[in-house]
């Protein structure tokens, strides 16, 4: 099985402001801001059509909060990710490769059967906002988005690694994996001297900014 990469297209950025919406009504209780975050957010390079969305929720909150609206706004929780990742609940948009019910819930004991049974379109990352796993993930779109060369990089190794046969799809990241930590280490300390300094992505390297074209978050 391989990974296929798409070319960058706009409509990822309007896909992204549908799934905002319903999120944004959702969790309207939790006054969450909602980012995009991942390759399909870094505005021209090939990436899988996955959104990947980042939610942020305040304090007076739990990350369990999220799951009951979640699951009613059509978001798959993967419970089986939780003891990994206790910072983050993990929603996927699944989309069906055969006709059977999708879950709502993937629990523990369950086969995740991606690209078998079902395809995400969304990926959701719920979190803690201004944590340190929350603010990685921004930190390291940003940096990507204002270092072309970086980008660039990042988007060749995409292309070597989804030229690969997988037994399961999501082998795909683990090759990703040594890339990611070397450069979102660099991101993290590129980030925090930015909010030392008050700056956003723009004043600093150029066109692109945080937060989806506002100044990165405080």
């Amino acid at each position: 099985m391989k990974v296929e990469l798409s070319p960058y297209t706009p409509s990822w950025r309007t896909d992204f402001e549908r799934h905002r919406t319903i999120i944004e009504s959702a969790l309207s209780g939790c006054r969450p801001t909602i980012d995009h975050i991942g390759s399909t957010s870094l505005g021209d390079i090939a990436a899988k059509p996955i959104i990947d969305i980042l939610v942020g929720l305040t304090g007076g909150q739990t990350l369990d909060t999220a799951v009951e609206p979640m699951g009613r706004a059509g978001y798959t929780h993967i419970e089986k990710f939780n003891a990994g990742m206790p910072y983050r609940r993990f929603f996927v948009k699944l989309v069906p490769l055969r006709e059977i019910p999708l879950p709502t819930v993937i629990g523990m004991d369950d086969v995740l059967a991606f690209g078998r049974d079902y395809n995400s379109v969304a990926n959701i990352h719920v979190m803690m906002r201004g944590t340190h796993h929350w603010m990685r993930h921004i930190a390291f779109r940003d940096y990507l988005r204002a270092h072309p060369e970086v980008r660039q990089a990042y988007q060749a190794l995409k292309r070597r690694i989804a030229a690969m046969d997988f037994s399961d799809p999501l082998e795909y990241n683990a090759y990703k994996e040594d890339f990611i930590a070397t450069h979102q280490e660099i991101a993290v300390a590129w980030y925090g001297r930015l909010q030392a300094t008050g700056k956003g992505v723009a004043d600093a390297d150029g066109p692109a900014s945080g937060n989806d074209g506002r100044r990165i978050p405080d």
